[in-house]
């Protein structure tokens, strides 16, 4: 029988047997699929924590349709044993809050820099490590300090990054400085910065990815990273450390943010009366040449 069954080349259904099992061997992983080194990195790093499991991810943009719909009937068609929502700022508190009327017998645990307060997380203190920023900024003497984030985004004038910025800046007597830009590539960089009479002291950059772009940008502009201009980033990308000027940048802890929520999911998923299990992490400032006085 089995022999007959491998000469015909027969394979087990999944959706079938997940109908029948309600085991599917998929985790959903919610996040924006909007490109960025950052949450390529987490991506990569939460596939490698699966690896070491019969598990895998399917990944959907859940804020994008969340901002259209206010629904998640697409994303709940997929047949998975748990949900991990990452930095799910539009949809993430209130699938939290409704999720057990959605979703009942899925485990949900929610982490980054957003987070539902209502069940499991692992949250990422992004306001602390903005503020080391800042600090660190404002120690090195320099006064005329710049925020950089693209036009179309909702840190441009928000968030935990550019609150403590303006927080920063007021608390010492200091004008706060926008600089926004079109897109995350160093001509788009280069033209916002381009716009200004002159440049400032240094910048503050919503993520690595404007951190890089504008450290080229910067030096296609005949100045210096670090001597001319300050920069500092935001997330700890690998690349920021191998920039011909290594950039200053809040590191951001992936590693061991993957792999505490997918323990928090895995207790939930072996027994769904365990308690939740809540816990925030904090960021860390890693300083080089980009910022130093």
């Amino acid at each position: 029988m089995l022999e007959a069954v491998e000469k015909l080349g027969y394979r087990p259904n999944p959706m079938a047997r997940a109908l029948m099992t309600r085991r599917s061997g998929l985790v959903g992983f919610w996040m924006s699929l909007q490109y960025s080194r950052y949450r390529s990195q987490v991506l990569d790093r939460m596939r490698g924590v699966l690896g070491q499991t019969e598990l895998a991810l399917a990944v959907t943009d859940v804020d994008e349709q969340y901002h259209w719909d206010h629904s998640f009937a697409r994303s709940l068609r997929v047949p998975v044993e748990g949900i991990i929502a990452f930095d799910a700022s539009g949809s993430i508190d209130a699938f939290g809050q409704d999720s057990r009327r959605l979703a009942p017998e899925i485990p949900f645990v929610s982490m980054g820099a957003y987070w539902s307060e209502v069940r499991s997380f692992v949250g990422v203190d992004v306001r602390s490590g903005a503020t080391e920023a800042m600090i660190h900024l404002l120690a090195t003497g320099r006064r005329r300090i710049a925020y950089l984030a693209p036009w179309n985004s909702d840190l441009l004038t928000g968030g935990f990054r550019y609150e403590v910025y303006r927080d920063l800046m007021e608390q010492a007597g200091l004008p706060c400085e926008i600089i926004s830009s079109t897109g995350v590539t160093p001509l788009s960089v280069e033209d916002s910065l381009a716009a200004s009479e002159s440049l400032p002291e240094a910048i503050f950059c919503m993520n690595d990815d404007l951190a890089i772009a504008a450290s080229v940008a910067i030096g296609r502009m005949g100045l210096k990273v670090g001597s001319d201009v300050a920069l500092v980033g935001f997330d700890g990308i690998e690349e920021t450390e191998h920039c011909p000027v290594p950039i200053t940048t809040v590191k951001q802890p992936i590693n061991e943010m993957c792999t505490l929520t997918f323990e928090f999911l895995k207790s939930q998923m072996e027994d769904p009366e365990a308690p939740l299990r809540q816990q925030i992490l904090k960021p860390t400032l890693v300083i080089r040449d980009s910022s130093k006085g």
